[in-house]
């Protein structure tokens, strides 16, 4: 009787670590500010434009920054404590380095990419989620609420097989 209760064990592991391994990928996404409530300006950190990131007022991390094609869902946390913020999933089209921008709007023009999905209005200390569909290539998150993308709100994954 104990042989076929251990077969029966490690068959329940066996499914157990191929469903985890087929899981569809999860990118934790956090969005942060550091902007005081009478600093206003919008400094030039926008991608391409070769601004220490490290110094932005605003930011988007992403963690895993690579996954595979498929089904990814994006997690996506606004650890801001006073202002809403969202995130645009976007192909980067090939050798794009610095997109195009509108300076008088202070945002990206958003029909220059293409974009596969976005969470929206994501209230401070809130969270939200989005699944999508992607296929290999280098995908952008930003925030594109006037001023956000050049303050550095911004990140890029990589969907590689």
């Amino acid at each position: 009787m104990k042989p076929f209760n251990l077969t029966l064990s490690a068959a329940a592991i066996v499914t157990c670590l191929s469903t985890a391994a087929m899981a569809e990928p999860v990118i934790t996404v956090t969005l942060i500010d550091k902007v005081g409530s009478g600093d206003t300006s919008v400094p030039d950190m926008g991608m391409g434009m070769g601004g220490d990131l490290a110094k932005a007022k605003m930011g988007i991390n992403a963690s895993p920054r690579q996954v595979r094609p498929g089904m990814v869902t994006f997690k996506v946390t606004n650890l801001a404590s006073k202002i809403v913020h969202e995130v645009i999933v976007a192909r980067l089209p090939d050798g794009m380095d610095k997109l195009p921008y509108d300076e008088t709007a202070m945002m990206v023009k958003e029909n220059s990419l293409q974009a596969f999905g976005s969470v929206n209005e994501i209230d401070p200390s809130r969270s939200a989620a989005i699944t999508l569909s992607l296929k290999p290539g280098k995908y952008l998150l930003y925030c594109n609420l006037p001023g956000h993308y050049m303050a550095g709100m911004w990140t890029v994954v990589d969907v590689a097989p």
